[in-house]
């Protein structure tokens, strides 16, 4: 007997192929049969008609390591038809944990409610496990977490000793389940190392089939450097890259998309397993201080906040500002200050949803000034939404093959701690967004063309063995859609919304969205 049995949907396979009239039965978990007119009996069925039946969609670049510790029913992400999540990303993974890495993790984890009991990797995820999550798991083990540890957040490099107990960390995280190293080169202290040190940390994971993630060190006006930077590592590695969230920042880079794909396809013409995603909006999000020149970053977000209480620092960084304001428009990619807006001020929330100019105004005080008191007070956790991309070169991205649809947003919940954010509306919209807006609306992207972006594709990248496919013997990650009402509806005023037209999800043979509703069940594991 079949556990469930969903009838007369129209199965979108994953593999890009033109969709199909099916019935798909499960059992154990897993499919069992794809075919016309199955008869067989099962515990539950469930009538299709009208709706597509996808693979569950694989989000390959998330910040949810520690927001599922908080509330594992992964509510913005599971409603979206997402069954998967790599975590771990942009060089920050929770684990593994030493030296002053601890504090760092310790801080944000304290904004949270969390209190961090473990310190390796294996202790991280054993805690995901107990009592489980919504969602997939695939953690990846972060290069700044790492740095962290063995160097501290200061610039510094690192003697061979010191090196070696990098990568020994490495290789005891990816034994312990981590799927590949993700660096965030962009944020402290991933900026200071120099690319030979991550080369080596790289060639580790390679040794255990892992890939290699990267927030590259810029994505503004220093973005071709960077991205030559990921491919020398996927070379000299020998390891596939993941180019995370790629973009151009800043309106100074908005007409050279087309000198961006030339070169990724020559890269991968010559042999380099190079792959890129992209979360579908033009605005992205980060912290409020990774505005600042790389010396003012130092010593960890607490270190930034108490540097920037002083005076003298801020006359000299006013100084650097009005001297350089080429680079710091450059890190932010923003235009001028209205391309700013607070998502994230736990010590102030009556700022969330405003811009720097709009909180400035209000305060009497003038953009930057306003910036560094944020800063200050939220003890550099303060987060933003920078709008700094254009919406021709979100599509033109889309479209190429290389690229595959992610978030880099983290499971929320309108509730509790995680509902008193303003976050990115990409936590709750991402994957409707590209089925509603991108392929019905703006006919971006064919809908079999989108859905194996979210699946299949993303699946071979990270290694996850019979996910991302619809077909007998691969494991019942399944969500049913109406591709005529799918749609995002969470805003950068308004984020914390449900989609629309996504009624069930099923997540190893368990049925977690049913009828729209969460029905509790954690029947997710760490792959």
């Amino acid at each position: 007997m079949l556990d469930i049995l969903i009838k007369n949907g129209m199965v979108v396979d994953g593999m890009g192929r033109p969709s199909f009239k099916a019935d798909v039965g499960i059992a154990a978990g897993r499919i069992a049969v794809v075919a016309e007119g199955v008869e067989q009996e099962a515990k539950r069925t469930i009538q299709a008609q009208g709706l597509h039946l996808a693979p569950g969609f694989i989000d390959p670049h998330t910040h949810s390591d520690l927001t599922l510790l908080v509330d594992p029913r992964a509510e913005s992400k599971i409603r979206q038809g997402v069954t998967t999540e790599v975590i771990g990303n942009c060089g920050f993974s929770p684990a593994p944990l030493w030296g002053v890495a601890v504090e760092e993790v310790r801080a944000e984890a304290e904004l949270l409610g969390i209190d961090t009991t473990w310190a390796s990797t294996a202790e991280y995820l054993e805690r995901l496990r107990h009592p489980g999550t919504a969602v997939n798991v695939v953690p990846l083990v972060g290069h700044n977490t790492v740095r962290g540890s063995v160097l501290g957040y200061d610039d510094v490099q690192p003697e061979p000793a010191k090196q070696a107990e990098m990568e020994r960390l490495v290789a005891e995280a990816m034994e312990q389940g981590a799927r590949g190293l993700s660096t965030g080169l962009f944020y402290p202290p991933g900026f200071y190392a120099r690319t030979g040190e991550v080369i080596g940390l790289a060639r580790v994971a390679a040794r255990y089939g892992g890939v290699y993630a990267s927030h590259i060190r810029s994505e503004s006006d220093c973005l071709f450097e960077a991205v030559a930077e990921a491919i020398e590592i996927g070379e000299q590695a020998e390891i596939k890259v993941e180019v995370a969230h790629l973009k151009l920042a800043g309106y100074r880079n908005w007409d050279k998309v087309d000198q961006l794909i030339i070169m990724l396809e020559d890269a991968q013409a010559r042999g380099v397993r190079l792959g890129c995603d992209q979360y579908p909006y033009h605005a992205s999000s980060t912290w409020l201080a990774a505005m600042l020149p790389y010396w003012a970053q130092a010593g960890g977000a607490k270190a930034v906040a108490e540097r920037l209480s002083a005076p003298d620092v801020r006359t000299q960084l006013r100084k650097d500002w009005e001297e350089n304001r080429i680079e710091w428009e450059g890190r932010g990619g923003m235009c001028d200050w209205t391309d700013i807006l607070v998502s994230r001020c736990d010590t102030r929330p009556e700022v969330l949803g405003k811009s720097i100019a709009e909180i400035a105004a209000a305060e009497g005080k003038d953009s930057l000034e306003a910036a560094f008191d944020l800063i200050v007070v939220s003890e550099g956790q303060a987060d933003c939404v920078w709008f700094d991309q254009s919406e021709k070169n979100v599509q033109t991205l889309m479209r190429h093959p290389m690229v595959v649809v992610s978030s880099d947003g983290s499971s929320m919940s309108p509730h509790g701690v995680l509902g008193q954010r303003r976050p990115h509306p990409r936590s709750y919209g991402t994957f409707p967004r590209v089925l509603g807006r991108y392929v019905r609306e703006e006919k971006v992207l064919s809908l079999e063309e989108a859905v194996k972006k979210m699946t299949s594709v993303t699946a071979d990248r990270f290694g996850l063995t019979d996910r991302g496919v619809i077909c007998e013997g691969a494991w019942a990650d399944l969500v049913l859609f109406d591709a005529q009402t799918v749609v995002d509806r969470a805003t950068f005023t308004d984020p914390h919304q449900y989609p629309a037209g996504i009624p069930y999800v099923i997540v190893n043979g368990v049925v977690v969205i049913d009828q729209g509703q969460h029905t509790g069940a954690l029947p997710g594991q760490v792959l």
